[in-house]
């Protein structure tokens, strides 16, 4: 995977740029945020009341033809019905 691709997926799953690199989405549980850096990502999961989970991965552990399917699997405990 690369940057390209995880912003591309962001947008598909319902998230906003914010700015260069970092995607937002609001829902009922709280906010995820996704802030794509030079060869990671980071995903920082922030649910009402409890402290935030942050997920880092390097693009090169998430291959290409799994790494929507693995993109969605970190939001899946999060929001089954997604």
């Amino acid at each position: 995977m690369n940057a390209d691709m995880i912003a591309a997926w962001a947008v598909e799953n319902g998230f906003h740029a914010m700015d260069s690199g970092n995607y937002r989405r609001h829902d009922n549980a709280g906010v995820i945020t996704i802030e794509i850096k030079r060869m990671s990502f980071l995903l920082i999961d922030e649910r009402q009341g409890l402290r935030p989970r942050l997920i880092s991965r390097l693009f090169k552990d998430i291959s290409l033809t799994s790494g929507s399917d693995r993109l969605q699997g970190l939001l899946l405990d999060r929001n089954p019905t997604h």
